[in-house]
């Protein structure tokens, strides 16, 4: 199902094909940072199933605790954080977009919880949703029903 969304004030637009892709919240620290909240809900998907359809956003190469650099993309004008990406000539190919900033946001309903080892102590686990400690591998996620 193709889903479309914007940042805050409407400057910058896209469309994403997310049928069939995995939404899950994370609660690493980078993540509740760029949120200012607890965590932050994301879907990754293939970089050819991601488009900007109006406005270019701003961005900036981050850098995880395991080296791997993404390539964040957010409005300039009001700030919203839109999605991650590879930098460009990366191969890994992915785009993880930030569902909130999705029109049908209502509609996407996360499957599991990751970097749950970095989760406020306030919160607890989501009833239903598998529980990563980290980043989980194809291995963990083997068997996993997917909503």
């Amino acid at each position: 199902m193709e889903h479309t969304g914007s940042c805050f004030c409407g400057e910058i637009e896209y469309r994403v094909e997310i049928e069939g892709a995995r939404i899950d919240i994370c609660h690493c620290r980078d993540c509740q940072i760029f949120s200012g909240s607890a965590f932050r809900t994301s879907c990754m998907v293939p970089s050819s199933s991601f488009h900007f359809v109006r406005g270019t956003p701003n961005t900036f190469d981050k850098t995880a605790e395991s080296g791997q650099v993404r390539r964040m993309a957010f409005c300039g004008t009001c700030g919203t954080h839109l999605c991650s990406m590879s930098p460009l000539g990366a191969q890994d190919g992915y785009v993880s977009v930030r569902i909130s900033t999705s029109r049908q946001f209502d509609q996407l309903r996360p499957a599991g919880e990751l970097f749950c080892s970095s989760r406020v102590a306030w919160l607890p686990p989501l009833e239903g949703m598998r529980q990563f400690p980290g980043m989980p591998t194809g291995r963990d996620l083997e068997n996993v029903d997917e909503r």
